[in-house]
């Protein structure tokens, strides 16, 4: 089912370094599900925008408050953890036909904390080791951000099962869910797409070819470049892990492929956060250890015109350590927002902003 047209040629980019089988069934189909961005602008250079400096962090952009009320009727999520929110752009010309504006979906989550203590496998609340997320959810909310207002959705096909601390990104108009746990433990690997392009949303499961990246919670996901799908880290109900999957989502059949950059990577870690930049650049940043330590260190990934993946350490101050945080690229610019630093305590600043010049 062609849904985009043709993803544009991959940007290419070179890092600095620090020194120099059964296939899934697709549901809700009769043709394998395409799994394309829509055209986008030519990548810019991030210089160009962030400046010729160094890295730093440097002071916060004000926040204004968007709504005092929030609407809290029946329609909106409700308090939740664990969840994810992923910003699909607008569908179409503004004042056209069919035009569907910019949203916020957001999806899954759990709904509740027990305070026994966490089974193998059971993610744990930033709070302590012993509470457990619980409650999971498959609900689907949507923030229409032009008119303030959320509304619960119900697609056409078949849902991913519940659950929490599980991935998302989008890929056009299309947002792509793997992974996480939910009430029968760590979620299957499939793909998941929920697409947004026409009036009424729908589900569909990808079909992919041969191993990937299992089953597994608290780890990443990002598209790169407007091509690549990255799923890096997080844990498979045993230990945290540090492998590197990639999927071409301009190549078909789709087949995830484990990657083995070049250069000095994150240690195995969950709970971090992966932002694409503009022009291809995956920046890792903070997250928990094996040893439940959050981590300061951000890592930039990257890929070579000769089709090699590298590892790169950020240069310059990276935020305090943490895990369970937000970050996004606002230009050259990684906004960090939040996190955990265990036992209870939560990253006091609300915000910083760093320079990437990777």
């Amino acid at each position: 089912m062609d849904v985009d047209a043709a993803m544009p040629t991959e940007p290419d980019h070179e890092p600095a370094t620090a020194n120099g089988g059964d296939h899934p069934t697709e549901s809700d189909s009769s043709s394998s599900h395409q799994l394309q961005s829509s055209n986008s602008d030519d990548v810019n250079d991030s210089t160009s925008s962030g400046g010729g400096g160094g890295a730093g962090v440097r002071c916060a952009p004000t926040y204004t408050v968007v709504s005092a009320v929030m609407d809290k009727k029946e329609d909106g999520p409700g308090p939740r953890c664990g969840h994810t929110l992923t910003a699909v752009p607008a569908v179409g010309e503004e004042g056209s036909p069919g035009y569907i504006g910019p949203r916020l979906i957001l999806f899954g989550g759990a709904t509740a904390l027990e305070g026994n203590s966490g089974a193998s496998g059971t993610p744990s609340s930033a709070g302590s080791a012993g509470i457990r997320l619980a409650g999971a959810t498959a609900d689907i909310h949507c923030y229409d951000v032009l008119t303030n207002k959320w509304s619960r959705i119900t697609p056409i096909g078949e849902p991913p099962t519940p659950r929490a601390a599980h991935v998302a990104t989008t890929v056009g108009t299309m947002v792509v869910i793997q992974g996480g746990i939910g009430p029968a433990g760590l979620s299957a690997e499939d793909l998941h797409v929920l697409d947004l392009t026409q009036q009424r949303p729908r589900w569909h499961r990808v079909v992919v070819q041969g191993p990937g990246p299992g089953p597994r919670y608290g780890h990443v996901m990002a598209l790169v470049g407007q091509r690549y799908l990255m799923a890096i880290g997080g844990n498979d109900g045993k230990r945290p892990l540090a492998d590197v999957w990639a999927l071409d989502t301009a190549a078909k059949p789709y087949e995830w492929r484990k990657l083995e950059p070049e250069g000095e990577g994150p240690p195995p870690c969950m709970y971090a956060t992966a932002s694409a930049r503009s022009d291809g650049l995956l920046l890792l940043c903070g997250g928990r250890d094996a040893n439940s330590v959050p981590l300061s260190s951000a890592y930039g990934l990257a890929k070579h015109r000769d089709g090699r993946w590298e590892w790169a350490i950020a240069p310059g101050v990276s935020p305090s350590p943490r895990y369970q945080h937000a970050a996004v690229f606002v230009n050259a610019r990684l906004h960090v927002s939040g996190g955990a630093l265990g036992g209870g305590r939560m990253v006091e600043d609300s915000s910083s902003v760093a320079g990437t010049y990777l």
